[in-house]
């Protein structure tokens, strides 16, 4: 089952997000808190609205409960983020694949706590990626994935959890073949598809991928 969470980061471009949400064709969607602020800009009705509500415009609150959506209330003095409470959410309900919309932006702290949900949801057996307009990101523990894209695309490969072993790139325009990767060295940012997929493994480790999608400028 595929799920979307939208969180409260910042989201610049409704329409291009709107369109992102309908193409992905979800199962289920869940606003944390702030997020369902969003979902109301672009006329999606969510599922379920989870957190305090502390960040959610009574507007927003009143219009989604007319519509029947479930709300999930949380005290702010909790052991979990909105987030996560999202992530176990989706968990009973089967999905084993998530993706986050709204996950960067707004405060550093936030940010990083995000990025990080991908290690987390790995562990608990579920695939997630964040999506912007202009990003995806990944997240892969001691495996390989293809990444599609399109020639042009900026991409980065950075350790993640500590050193990575046996880093390899390949179709891209600086290769690696099992490559050890520093968790303090950022040799992966600003690598480029040489194609419209590449392949990116490590045989030991975790790793942080980010495709940024290409704007227009020449490869060279």
């Amino acid at each position: 089952m595929k799920a979307c969470i939208v969180l409260n980061g910042e989201i610049a471009d409704i329409e291009a997000i709107k369109d992102i949400i309908e193409a992905e064709n979800y199962d289920c969607l869940i606003c944390a808190d702030g997020g369902a602020n969003y979902t109301y800009e672009m006329g999606i009705v969510p599922d379920y609205i989870l957190g305090d509500l502390d960040s959610t415009s009574t507007d927003v609150v009143d219009f989604y409960r007319e519509k029947g959506v479930s709300f999930k209330k949380f005290p702010s003095h909790k052991d979990e983020t909105d987030s996560e409470l999202c992530i176990i959410l989706a968990k009973e309900l089967d999905a084993d694949n998530i993706d986050f919309i709204g996950a960067l932006g707004g405060r550093i702290d936030h940010t990083i706590g995000c990025i990080k949900l991908l290690a987390y949801t790995q562990e608990i057996g579920v695939y997630s990626r964040i999506l912007t307009e202009k990003v995806e990101m990944y997240y892969l523990d001691s495996t390989d994935m293809i990444l599609k894209g399109k020639a042009g695309d900026t991409i980065s490969v950075l350790a993640g959890k500590g050193d990575a072993e046996g880093v390899t790139l390949e179709s891209l325009k600086y290769p690696l073949d099992d490559y050890y990767m520093s968790y303090s060295k950022p040799i992966g940012i600003s690598n480029v598809m040489l194609s419209d997929e590449c392949r990116i493994s490590v045989k030991n480790g975790s790793l942080y991928v980010v495709r940024n999608k290409f704007q227009g400028k020449e490869l060279g």
